[in-house]
């Protein structure tokens, strides 16, 4: 998507297109996570945002999406260890925190990794589906909580990546 001029709304170019294609699109999306698939919704707008904010295209989505992932399993491996190896405490969870973050700040070194955000959005998300014990698919606990973390951010990644080529393909070819 790169960078967008704002320009006046009376104008259609890709700011009230991609608008309009979010607008339009949030309606099934939400429907569809919340009666049909029965996943968390606010991880698929967390990981539409991150794919926007990679930039755009197939790369986007990879970058995005991978970034996510990592986050979301060194979440759940965070939350893992501290209450399988310590039994749980804030001591233990800061210090496990402390350290994944430390390596998530590293991925900047790493080319699909290299959007760090990106890592610390897929963490705090899997942090945010743990907390309101979020499953997906019938898998229950910890195990439950990050695929349903792993599939809404993979279909909002996606759902990022279409609305981005439609909106794309409703606009014409201006220098945005």
């Amino acid at each position: 998507m790169g960078s967008v001029r704002p320009g006046p709304l009376t104008e259609w170019n890709r700011v009230p297109a991609l608008a309009v294609v979010f607008g339009i699109a949030s309606v099934p999306w939400t429907y569809g996570f919340v009666v049909g698939l029965e996943i968390p919704l606010w991880p698929s707008f967390i990981a539409s945002a991150t794919f926007f904010a990679v930039g755009s295209g197939f790369d986007a989505l990879v970058r995005g999406y991978a970034s996510n992932l990592a986050g979301i399993l060194y979440a759940a491996a965070t939350l893992a260890i501290v209450d399988g190896l310590f039994g749980g405490g804030v001591l233990a969870l800061s210090l496990v925190v402390g350290g994944f973050m430390f390596l998530a700040s590293l991925h900047e070194t790493v080319p699909l990794l290299s959007f760090t955000p990106g890592a610390f959005f897929g963490y705090a998300t899997m942090f945010s589906v743990e907390a309101a014990e979020a499953t997906a698919f019938g898998v229950t606990g910890l195990p439950g909580e990050t695929l349903a973390a792993v599939v809404s951010m993979l279909f909002g990644a996606v759902i990022g990546l279409g609305a981005d080529e439609l909106s794309s393909r409703l606009t014409p070819d201006q220098n945005l």
